[in-house]
């Protein structure tokens, strides 16, 4: 009889969890936000998007698992058609993803960064910048791969898994390391 009534809870447990995202998904379509309706997300999506930022998502975008897409006052998230992101990722700030593009487990898309420079001052007083990053179509980001603030990625690149993107990826280049570098063009030997 346990064993029923535990099922049963974690039956309800697991509903209670998409119809949170539901509420959030229905609440963000009537601010404005564009959601394709073919667009799916996994359990434990967060969709933090304040009400003054601006979010697009686009048709067959597949976001899974515990992931984090975050857009603060002023920010443009915008996943093109057939963006696939993987579980627990982050995606954060104005951040465009192009068509296609795939985005290995664990990554982290972050469009901001601490200032640091002023020695006789704590971190956490010097404030941030904020860059936009975007990124092409058909782009492979691997497995706990980090893109920081300001980076463009081109079409058809890929980035390797836990590699560190700090500058611009040419389209088609092969990236890796921290930070990454062209290691060479995809389609070469």
């Amino acid at each position: 009889m346990k064993t029923f009534f535990a099922r049963i809870a974690m039956w309800l447990f697991r509903k209670m969890q998409g119809a949170d995202l539901f509420l959030t998904l229905r609440r963000l379509r009537e601010s404005g936000q564009h959601i394709e309706g073919s667009a799916h997300f996994g359990a434990r999506v967060e969709l933090r998007i304040d009400p003054q930022a601006v979010l697009y998502i686009g048709s067959d975008v597949m976001v899974l698992h515990d992931s984090w897409l975050i857009a603060h006052p002023g920010d443009t998230l915008h996943l093109e058609d057939d963006v696939y992101i993987s579980r627990q990722c982050t995606v954060s700030g104005s951040v465009r993803i192009g068509c296609g593009t795939l985005i290995g487990a664990f990554a982290t898309i972050i469009d901001a960064n601490h200032v640091f420079d002023d020695t006789k001052r704590q971190i956490r007083e010097q404030g941030g910048r904020q860059r936009p990053i975007d990124i092409g179509s058909d782009v492979w980001i691997g497995a706990h791969a980090i893109i920081l603030e300001g980076v463009m990625i081109g079409d058809g690149a890929v980035v390797a898994a836990n590699a560190t993107v700090t500058k611009d990826v040419p389209p088609g280049a092969v990236v890796a390391g921290s930070p990454a570098r062209v290691l060479r063009m995809r389609g070469e030997e």
